[in-house]
């Protein structure tokens, strides 16, 4: 056996849940070309009669017929005496698949011929083997036109190797290392690795998009069924860990780099793409589900994020981690209203405040690029007309920030380094590419400040800010539907979408807000107010992302590459407010 069925072998022996075999072996038979019916995912509690998955396909005799197929993982996947008899067990499923039919609107589906198969990804015991072969002839002579067959973990290692790992994935020995590396190192760092990065660019550069007809071809069917198999893969492995965030954050790179391909390739509309696109941003929606699911009863508890054996560095790493875990619970619930219409915003509100309150360095941002949960946060309570919690987030935000300024002369990281802010918090010295004279952070909440009319609050941050010498910088792209900057563009083979979905976006320019008319005099709040409504259409742009539904996955993409908000992000609320206010 090569290293690829070895590894293949391994991986199929580790799904020891019952689901886990249920999940990806439907990936097999849609890269065999079978058109799937039914799936147990789509039947769970309801009884199936010995048919986890009904299928028609091509068998090796090139005839065209009907498949039942029962799968039997987890504590299952090995046929003893136990699992052999008794309810539940293989005799009876094998009998109900044969006698219980099975309805469908395929065409001409009850005169395909019809093979049953016994799917597990395991043995069968020793002396059981003469009574279950004895058992398929007798239960086969009655019936017409029908065939029984077992497909152990020396079976479907086979097929699996060839249908799906040595179809795409591991082709040569360079993907494989770097796949097995990927399966080795998952746990080792807090991060994505370089070899996973490299490995799904290097599946995706393998061969050139160039359309198709009437059906996606088959080379690009099994890179989209092989971006599946890795999700899972990344998934059960990282349970094996107890550790979803590992999952998170792989399957955040893959959602993303599988998009930046869908928009690069202008294949945002196209249904048949988008359809082998969905499956793998939904599984990632389920991990994020599972995820909270585990761990929010936890964070909503008094400073329920915080390690107690995190030494001296947890005074920064418990920040950072808060803010992290609100960055994805806010992706999820942005999410979760595009997808489901009916879903509950106010209980999602509830949510992300008891995390707010019962954490409070929520309130304390380190890094800049803090701003993108802060953002999120306020607009969430907005969009709950909670206004007052909204405000009074804000004001702590502020009072926070000044606090630590005027304490150990820190203000947020605007190079978003938390290394840096480990280093200054630590050792009271200023990294030398801590930046901190600059503050977009500060130019975003002043807007806000403005939106919900907090005069006091405004004045009081002008003296800060002048106190301290602060820059108040906002970030504007070089690709606003009005903008005089195009020619400045540097990257000149990807447009702003394709640049936010692949990489830290840097095409643009910073403009300056500022708290002084005339360059001396103080700018009253009213005049500041009057001053934000007219930069409402400072950057315009319109998104295929948000064409085509999507809008959530910029979101992941300005939090994966620390790529701040643009102002649209937050104008095209604050704006209706302001009008309001007169």
């Amino acid at each position: 056996m090569n290293i690829k069925q070895l590894v293949v072998k391994d991986y199929l022996e580790s799904l020891t849940e019952k689901d886990e075999l249920n999940r990806i072996f439907p990936l097999l038979l849609e890269s065999m070309g079978f058109e799937i019916l039914s799936k147990p995912t789509e039947y769970l509690g309801l009884q199936e009669y010995g048919k986890d998955i009904v299928a028609v396909g091509i068998d090796e005799d090139k005839v065209k017929k009907r498949f039942y197929f029962e799968l039997k993982g987890g504590a299952d996947r090995n046929i003893t005496t136990r699992n052999f008899y008794g309810k539940d067990g293989i005799q009876e499923s094998i009998t109900e698949a044969t006698y219980t039919p099975f309805v469908s609107a395929y065409p001409k589906f009850q005169e395909l011929p019809l093979k049953v198969v016994i799917v597990h990804n395991g043995v069968i015991e020793g002396g059981l083997q003469k009574t279950f072969e004895n058992f398929l002839v007798k239960i086969s002579k009655p019936v017409d036109n029908t065939v029984f067959e077992r497909w152990d973990i020396a079976r479907l290692t086979a097929m699996f190797s060839e249908n799906l790992f040595g179809a795409y994935l591991l082709t040569d020995s360079s993907t494989t290392k770097l796949f097995n590396r990927v399966l080795v190192n998952l746990d080792t760092s807090d991060g994505v690795s370089r070899d996973f990065i490299k490995l799904i660019d290097s599946l995706f550069e393998k061969i050139e998009w160039k359309g198709y007809k009437t059906k996606i071809p088959r080379k690009w069917q099994l890179l989209f069924e092989s971006l599946k198999l890795i999700s899972f893969i990344i998934y059960t492995e990282s349970k094996e860990y107890n550790n979803l965030d590992i999952a998170k954050r792989y399957l955040t790179h893959l959602v993303l780099r599988y998009w930046y391909w869908v928009l690069k390739n202008n294949l945002e509309n196209n249904k048949k793409v988008l359809k082998h696109f969905n499956q793998v941003m939904l599984f990632f929606y389920e991990v994020l589900q599972q995820y909270f699911d585990r761990t929010l009863s936890i964070v909503q508890t008094k400073d329920g994020l915080y390690a107690e054996n995190g030494g001296m560095s947890e005074q920064v790493g418990y920040t950072q981690r808060t803010f992290d875990y609100l960055a994805y619970l806010l992706i999820l619930i942005n999410m979760e209203k595009a997808c489901f219409p009916d879903y509950d915003l106010l209980d999602a509100r509830t949510g992300v405040y008891n995390v707010v309150q019962h954490n409070s360095v929520s309130k304390r941002p380190l890094l800049d690029i803090h701003s993108l949960v802060i953002v999120n946060t306020i607009e969430l309570f907005i969009q709950t007309d909670d206004v007052d919690a909204a405000k009074a987030y804000l004001k702590s935000i502020l009072a926070t920030i000044k606090y630590r300024k005027d304490k150990s002369g820190m203000l947020p990281d605007a190079n978003n380094s938390i290394q840096n802010v480990i280093k200054y918090t630590v050792t009271g010295t200023k990294p030398v590419y801590y930046s901190d004279s600059t503050s977009p952070l500060l130019a975003v909440l002043l807007e806000y400040i403005a939106l919900f009319g907090l005069e006091e609050e405004y004045n009081q941050l002008r003296i800060f800010v002048k106190k301290h010498d602060i820059t108040l910088g906002l970030f504007i792209p070089h690709h606003s539907k009005n903008s005089v900057s195009e020619n400045l563009i540097e990257d000149k083979e990807n447009d702003l979408e394709e640049q936010l979905f692949s990489k830290p976006l840097r095409d643009g320019y910073q403009v300056d807000t500022r708290l002084t008319k005339n360059l001396i005099d103080e700018l009253p709040f009213e005049e500041f107010k009057e001053k934000i409504k007219k930069r409402k259409d400072e950057f315009i742009y319109e998104y295929r992302t948000d064409k085509a539904g999507y809008a959530f996955l910029k979101d992941l993409a300005h939090f994966y590459f620390h790529t701040p908000y643009f102002p649209d992000k937050w104008r095209n609320v604050t704006d209706g407010l302001l009008k309001s206010q007169g």
